[in-house]
C-alpha cells in the first residue's frame, strides 16, 4: 500500500495532533500519565511508519532534551506551571516529555517545507508556540504565572529560536526528505 506525499503528511499531522490532545487533555482532565502513555503509543506508531527509525528516534530524543531545558527554565522562572500527577516523581510531567518527542515527528514530514527556511521557521514558532501553550493552558494542562503577557512574549521568543533549531537538527540528522514506509517516493 502506497500513500501519496500529501496523504503521508496528513497522516503525520493526525498522529501528532492526536498525541497532543492525549497529553493536554489527559493532564487537564486529571489523567496525565494515561494521556502520556497513549501519546507515547502514537509516537511508537510514527516510528514504525518512518523510513529511518534511527534518525527519527534521535531527533525525538534531541527534542526531549531541548524541551527539558526550555520548559524547566520557564517553569522555574514562574512563567507557567504544568499540571502534574503526584505519582510522577520528576520536575516535569511525563506528558511534557512526550509532547516534545511528538513535535519532533513533524520535521521530516509535515513540517519538511520549513527545511532550510529558518526565518520562516522562526515566524512559525513565534506564532505557533505561544498558541499551543495558550491552548494547553485553556484546556487545564498548565496555568499561567503572575504575568501572562510576559509568558506569551517569552514563549514567542523561545519558540522563534526552538523551531529553526529543530529544523536544523532535523537536517543534520537526516539529509533526505523523510517518508513513511507506506508512502511512495515523489
Amino acid at each position: 500500500m502506497c500513500l501519496p506525499p500529501l496523504a503521508t503528511k496528513l497522516l503525520n499531522v493526525t498522529i501528532y495532533q492526536a498525541g497532543w490532545f492525549c497529553c493536554v487533555l489527559g493532564a487537564g482532565w486529571g489523567f496525565p500519565i494515561s494521556g502520556a502513555l497513549i501519546a507515547l503509543l502514537l509516537a511508537g506508531l510514527h516510528l514504525l511508519l518512518a523510513v529511518s527509525r534511527k534518525n527519527e528516534a534521535l531527533l525525538m530524543l534531541a527534542a526531549c532534551l531541548l524541551g527539558i531545558l526550555v520548559d524547566s527554565l520557564q517553569q522555574g522562572l514562574g512563567l507557567f506551571t504544568f499540571t502534574r500527577d503526584p505519582a510522577w516523581p520528576l520536575w516535569l510531567p511525563l506528558w511534557v516529555f512526550v509532547i516534545w518527542a511528538q513535535f519532533a515527528t513533524l520535521f521530516h514530514y509535515a513540517l519538511h517545507w520549513l527545511s532550510g527556511r529558518y526565518l520562516l521557521a522562526a515566524i512559525f514558532g513565534l506564532v505557533g508556540g505561544p498558541l499551543a501553550y495558550w491552548a494547553g493552558i485553556r484546556m487545564g494542562a498548565a496555568t499561567f504565572g503572575d504575568n501572562p503577557i510576559l509568558t506569551v512574549v517569552t514563549l514567542a521568543v523561545v519558540w522563534a529560536l526552538v523551531t529553526p533549531l529543530l529544523c536544523r537538527l532535523s537536517a543534520l540528522i537526516d539529509k533526505e526528505e523523510g517518508r513513511y514506509r507506506l508512502g511512495r517516493k515523489p
